[in-house]
């Protein structure tokens, strides 16, 4: 799921070369142009993964009133999903964020599990994610999401949706 895309064309000139020595057969050449594939630019391309040592320590201090973040939470069913495992490669992969506290680990038969990601949004906009996993019809999830920009909140939860 992208949050934008663009076209995208290759212009060049073109020149006849000498196959003998490697060298252009005079100066002239001609305009051509190529056009590419769309270029998607999805919402992991926005951030940058970061580790936090001490996740539930900057989890709670990002929860108060007095921290200059927001928070936002939605509930989402994964129905694509067959494992706990699948979604937290999927979650993590989509969102672009650096697991915390080796919650990208599920243990074995466990039908529910809560993931913990950090990182940075373009601009320096910091991110923290919490996101709670059950296993049923498919898997379900409750994201909450802590920033210092609403707007990013506002975009994480939206793209996911």
């Amino acid at each position: 799921a992208s949050i934008g895309s663009f076209g995208a064309t290759l212009k060049f000139v073109v020149k006849d070369f000498d196959p003998a020595t490697g060298l252009p057969e005079g100066e002239e050449g001609y305009d051509d142009e190529y056009m590419l594939e769309d270029v998607e630019v999805t919402l992991a391309d926005q951030i940058q993964k970061v580790s936090k040592a001490n996740f539930a320590a900057a989890w709670d201090e990002a929860g108060e009133s007095t921290s200059g973040y927001c928070e936002l939470e939605d509930m989402f069913a994964l129905t694509s999903m067959n494992s706990i495992e699948q979604a937290v490669a999927s979650v993590i992969s989509f969102l672009g964020l650096q697991p915390a506290e080796r919650s990208d680990r599920v243990p074995p038969g466990k039908s529910s599990h809560t993931l913990y990601l950090a990182g940075v949004f373009r601009g320096g906009h910091q991110v923290l994610v919490r996101a709670k996993l059950a296993l049923g019809d498919g898997v379900t999830m409750q994201l909450t999401v802590r920033s210092t920009e609403p707007q990013v909140a506002e975009l994480i939860i939206s793209t996911v949706g």
